[in-house]
């Protein structure tokens, strides 16, 4: 049975839709699985940003900007989780670099996330505490 241009035009026709089913279905991507909260302070008069990365506490990333420097030095946490007293390591992502923080009261999902976090910068044997406050943003 030999097929007809009508024929031939309506598979094309329907081949083309699902292609772009297909590919609408791509372009959506994968929804994301936390919310990402932004704190900020400062540790020795340097300004530092925290991302939380609430109900994925492993994908949080905390920026510490240096005197003179353009670019943050940036740290992630050590584990995906945080250790049994609620504390978590964050790791410069430049293995030469020294310093780290951990930050207190650190949960992979908080219900409502903390107007503040506090934690500890240490560097070169010193420990220096600091307070992380959330930014609010104005509402539309």
């Amino acid at each position: 049975m030999a097929l007809t241009d009508t024929m031939k035009k309506n598979s094309l026709l329907v081949l083309m839709g699902l292609c772009l089913i297909s590919f609408e279905t791509l372009c959506q991507g994968v929804p994301k699985a936390y919310d990402a909260v932004n704190y900020k302070g400062k540790v020795k008069g340097r300004l530092v940003k925290l991302i939380l990365a609430n109900g994925y506490i492993g994908a949080s990333s905390l920026n510490f900007f240096m005197l003179g420097k353009t670019k943050p030095l940036v740290f992630v946490p050590d584990a995906g989780v945080a250790n049994e007293l609620n504390r978590l390591k964050f790791v410069a992502v430049n293995k030469n670099e020294p310093a780290y923080f951990i930050l207190d009261n650190m949960q992979d999902a908080y219900e409502e996330t903390p107007a503040f976090i506090t934690g500890d910068y240490f560097l070169n044997s010193k420990k220096i505490p600091f307070k992380l406050a959330k930014v609010k943003y104005p509402k539309h």
